[in-house]
């Protein structure tokens, strides 16, 4: 069999293909590994507001799911592991997804103060909002805490054994496009 069409060796095309193929799977490996991937491993372990997390690079957008201990001001928690997370992704975006251990009472709770938070998003009367949200969670045996920054609307129910997270992006979805600068905070029930 001959290995030559028209002047090229077939074999040596074959094997620069293969070489090629391997440098690349390689590179996006290191890339990970070492670009990213372990040094954020390292800063989530480390931090000290952090229970346990999951990184999941198999999807075009990095997804962060982290579930936070106990903490008093879910703005300001949330707005440092930003920053944390953001600093390892060289503008690659991703997605940051707080997971919490809300039970069936938060969750109604939540269900009940949705309208008052989306009115506020729209309107502005976040006082009314929040007062709204602090009375669904009184009923349901909790404390509610709710800040709002120029990004998101924070709502924290902490109840004795559970507690719901939740962030509500401030700016529609349509403009709300992972950016390399996190893509807000991310709610998974867990």
């Amino acid at each position: 069999m001959r290995w030559e069409w028209y002047g090229l060796n077939f074999k040596i095309v074959l094997v620069t293909l293969v070489v090629g193929l391997v440098l690349l799977i390689g590179g996006d490996w290191a890339y990970k590994t070492y670009g990213y991937h372990q040094p954020l491993i390292q800063a989530l372990e480390e931090d000290g507001l952090v229970e346990s997390y999951e990184v999941d690079d198999s999807l075009p957008v990095l997804r962060v799911v982290v579930q936070l201990k106990r903490t008093e001001n879910l703005m300001e928690t949330y707005q440092t592991l930003d920053r944390r997370v953001a600093q390892f992704m060289s503008g690659r975006p991703y997605q940051l997804v707080i997971k919490d251990n809300r039970d069936t009472r938060l969750s109604e709770a939540y269900y009940r103060s949705q309208f008052a938070i989306h009115q506020a998003i729209m309107q502005g009367n976040f006082s009314e909002m929040a007062a709204v949200i602090e009375e669904n969670a009184r009923e349901a045996g909790a404390e509610a805490r709710v800040f709002v920054d120029s990004n998101n609307v924070y709502v924290h129910l902490d109840g004795v054994d559970h507690q719901l997270m939740a962030v509500i992006p401030r700016k529609p979805v349509t403009e709300h496009v992972p950016s390399g600068n996190g893509s807000g905070l991310y709610v998974q029930r867990g």
